[in-house]
């Protein structure tokens, strides 16, 4: 191959690398998290969280909200989930009696239903968690 090839095929593979390079920039996601409800603080184990035994399931809302669970397709009563409607704070920890007694590994869902004390604000979040 000439001088002339030489630079020829470099300038291709320099315009392709640059292509590439832009297209990177502007169409990858820019892995900003999803925005939660107004009446949600937050809430553990993360979506997509690998975790380690033992753990409970959180979800912090604004004060004076309730939250019930259903995890894996199982409604969690409310008697065994610990809550403070003043705090909004509640958490369900697996243990011998309850509908879930302890936690299996691989993927969980959890589907957590809100709703202020007046109802006026209804909602729902869902996320995903692995137990190692």
């Amino acid at each position: 191959m000439t001088t002339t090839g030489y630079r020829i095929v470099y300038t291709i593979l320099g315009v392709l690398f640059a292509a590439v390079v832009a297209g990177s920039i502007f169409l990858i996601p820019s892995g900003d998290e999803a925005r939660l409800p107004d009446a949600v603080e937050s809430y553990s184990p993360g979506e997509g969280d690998l975790v380690v035994q033992p753990i409970k399931v959180i979800l912090d809302l604004r004060p004076n909200y309730v939250a019930t669970f259903v995890i894996d397709g199982i409604a969690i009563p409310d008697d065994q989930v610990d809550g403070i409607l003043q705090t909004g704070r509640y958490q369900f920890e697996p243990g011998p009696g309850k509908v879930i007694e302890q936690w299996t590994p691989g993927t969980h869902t959890v589907v957590a239903t809100y709703e202020s004390e007046r109802g006026t604000d209804v909602g729902t979040v869902v996320w995903t968690f692995r137990i190692q």
